[in-house]
């Protein structure tokens, strides 16, 4: 499976579709980033927008995106047991937490004047 397959794909049902989105597409639909459903929803939202008046030809590309990236997203489901993204359920008020990132202490010691001086 490879980005020129897809953007064949894309091609072969919406012709006239500019050049920017086609390699969008193709370069998400290759990409490990997303989730399986993500990645599939993302795409057939995308194409049901550039073929509203052909819902058909979009379930059909859609089908054949399935097939294409079949392998890839069987992989991606092997590796789903990753760590991922949680949205946190409560705020958390860092002034008030114990230990603050290294970086705020910089803030305090570091005169920034003397060191463009130099340059």
């Amino acid at each position: 499976m490879s980005a020129q397959e897809i953007t064949r794909e894309i091609r072969s049902v919406f012709p006239d579709t500019e050049e920017p989105i086609v390699q969008y597409l193709s370069g998400y639909l290759v990409d490990d980033a997303g989730e399986e459903e993500d990645v599939l929803q993302v795409a057939n939202d995308i194409l049901s927008s550039l073929g509203m008046d052909r819902p058909d030809d979009v379930q059909k590309l859609m089908a054949r995106l399935r097939d294409i990236l079949s392998d890839q997203l069987a992989a991606r489901a092997k590796n789903s047991n990753r760590p991922k993204l949680m949205k946190l359920d409560k705020v958390v008020d860092l002034s008030k937490a114990g230990a603050l990132s290294n970086t705020i202490a910089l803030h305090e010691g570091v005169d920034l004047e003397s060191i463009n001086k130099t340059k």
